[in-house]
């Protein structure tokens, strides 16, 4: 495949190691502890990082299996190939909308790559009904139970870049 064949690729979703986390988002990535909601703060379902989004664009966080794809599209859930599962909850309560400013562009059962689109979120819609658009990316499982992911340092970040070590 030649340089103008890669540029004009239907196919522009980077390619990433199995192994890779990515940013969900164009965000600013925070530790749980800034969301206003305990159960993601306190870490109950797992090793949760945040993200203070920037736009509406959210992309699998890692390749693997879409296994869970909440028809109202407040959350979903990925399983990569060495069983890491991974839970993507966009905002706080969101999930009473009924979908109302989510858009999904996947189905629950599809194979995913990391860094591949699957939502657009209106983020005025959430605003406007009174919800924190902040979105949570939890470790709900790892290989080696009680493992946790060395995440890179806080701070902005893009879409799609890779934020394991």
């Amino acid at each position: 495949m030649g340089l103008f064949d890669k540029l004009f690729s239907k196919d522009n979703v980077t390619k990433y190691k199995d192994t890779d986390i990515v940013s969900i988002a164009n965000a600013e990535m925070v530790p749980a502890s800034k969301v206003n909601d305990v159960m993601f703060a306190q870490e109950m379902m797992g090793q949760t990082i945040a993200f203070e989004l920037k736009d509406g664009v959210i992309v699998a966080p890692a390749n693997g299996k879409l296994e869970v794809m909440y028809p109202t599209g407040h959350a979903f859930a990925i399983r990569t190939k060495d069983g890491t599962g991974l839970l993507v909850h966009v905002g706080i309560n969101t999930v009473e909308l009924g979908g109302k400013g989510f858009e999904i562009l996947v189905k629950q059962g599809d194979t995913v790559k990391a860094g591949q689109q699957l939502l657009h979120v209106d983020l005025d819609v959430i605003k406007e009904a009174g919800y924190d658009t902040i979105t949570m990316l939890i470790v709900t499982e790892t290989p080696n139970e009680g493992e946790k992911v060395a995440f890179v340092d806080f701070g902005d970040v893009s879409q799609g870049q890779k934020i394991n070590k």
